[in-house]
C-alpha cells in the first residue's frame, strides 16, 4: 500500500519546485522535466516525517530542505543516465533527460539543479545561519567526491573480481544510501535531543539507505519495466555490479528481509509506533515496493 505521507510530501515539494523554476529556457524546461516527473519522493517523505518530531524546524523549512534533497536527487539521475555513465534511455517511465533535450542541455540542467538545491537553503527565512551551514555541510558531504560521486565512480568502474558483499554495501551506501541517510538526519536539524539520538538516527538512515538500493538491485533483475519506470536488466546489459552479482534471488530476498527487520528495530528506538506511524509505513514500503 502506498503511504499517504509520500503523496503529501510529493505535493508539498512539487509546489515548491514549481515556484522556484519557471519554464523560460531549454535548461529550465529540462530541469522541470526531471524534477517534477512521476516519482515516489521517499527522501523528502523521510525528512518531512522526521521533522514532525522536531519543534525546532518549521514546516516551511522542512519543505525547503526536502525540496533541496529532491533537486539534488534529480541532478544525480540526469547525470547517471548519460551515455558516458549508466547509458539509460528511460527514467520514471519516460525518456531520460538527455534523450529528450540532448546531452549538453541535460548536463547543464543537472548542474543548475545542484546549485539551486543550495540556493533554496540559503534563502530560507526561518533557518538561522548556523543551521543553514549545518544543512549545506551535511548535503555536500553526502553528495560530494567522498559520497554520492564516489559511489557512482565505484559503480561504473568496478569489475566483477572486486565484487564481494562488503564492497557492494559500501557502493550502495555511497551511491544511494548516504543521501537517504542525510534526508532523515535533516529532519532532525536543530532538534533539542539530537545529541542523545544522533547515533541511532544515523544508523537508521544508513540501514534504510542500503536496504533501498538492495531492493533496487533486486527490482532491476526481477521487476517489470512498467512497474519500475525503466528497462529491467540494465545492470546486466551494462556489465555493472550489483548485489545479484554475488547472490541468487533467494539469498537476495533473505538479505532484504533481514535489513527490513533491522530498520524497524532501530526505528522503534527513536520513534513511537503509535504516534509516529508514518515512518514505519515508509520503511515497510521501501522494502515491500515493486517499483
Amino acid at each position: 500500500m502506498f503511504p499517504e505521507i509520500l503523496t503529501e510530501a510529493r505535493s508539498l515539494v512539487l509546489e515548491r519546485i514549481n515556484s522556484l523554476i519557471k519554464a523560460e529556457s531549454k535548461v529550465s524546461d529540462s530541469m522541470l522535466y526531471t524534477s517534477t516527473a512521476e516519482s515516489k519522493m521517499i527522501r523528502s517523505a523521510l525528512l518531512i516525517t522526521a521533522s514532525k518530531k522536531n519543534t525546532c524546524l518549521t514546516k516551511s523549512s522542512a519543505i525547503n530542505l526536502a525540496t533541496s534533497i529532491e533537486l539534488l536527487h534529480s541532478y544525480s539521475l540526469i547525470h547517471d543516465d548519460l551515455p558516458s555513465m549508466d547509458n539509460d534511455n528511460m527514467r520514471r517511465g519516460k525518456d531520460s533527460n538527455h534523450i529528450k533535450y540532448g546531452e549538453a542541455i541535460a548536463i547543464l540542467s543537472g548542474d543548475a539543479l545542484q546549485t539551486l538545491a543550495f540556493e533554496v537553503i540559503t534563502n530560507d527565512d526561518d533557518l538561522d545561519s548556523d543551521l543553514k551551514v549545518s544543512a549545506i555541510s551535511l548535503l555536500t558531504d553526502a553528495c560530494g567526491y567522498k559520497g554520492m560521486v564516489l559511489g557512482q565512480e565505484l559503480d561504473i568502474t568496478a569489475e566483477s573480481m572486486q565484487a564481494d558483499e562488503e564492497f557492494i554495501k559500501k557502493m550502495h551506501y555511497l551511491k544511494t544510501g548516504k543521501l537517504i541517510e542525510i534526508s532523515l538526519v535533516l529532519g532532525f536539524l536543530g532538534y533539542e535531543r539530537f545529541s542523545e539520538d544522533k547515533d541511532l538516527i544515523y544508523k537508521l538512515g544508513k540501514s534504510i539507505g542500503v536496504g533501498f538500493q538492495t531492493v533496487d538491485d533486486y527490482l532491476d533483475e526481477f521487476g517489470s519495466q512498467k512497474e519500475i519506470g525503466k528497462p529491467t536488466g540494465s545492470d546486466l546489459k551494462n556489465k555493472k555490479i550489483n548485489i545479484l552479482s554475488i547472490l541468487n534471488e533467494e539469498e537476495c530476498l533473505k538479505i532484504i528481509s533481514e535489513n527490513h527487520v533491522e530498520s524497524l528495530e532501530i526505528a522503534e528506538k527513536i520513534f513511537d509506533k503509535e504516534n509516529d506511524e508514518d515512518i514505519f509505513k515508509i520503511i515497510d514500503y521501501i522494502y515491500q515496493r515493486k517499483m
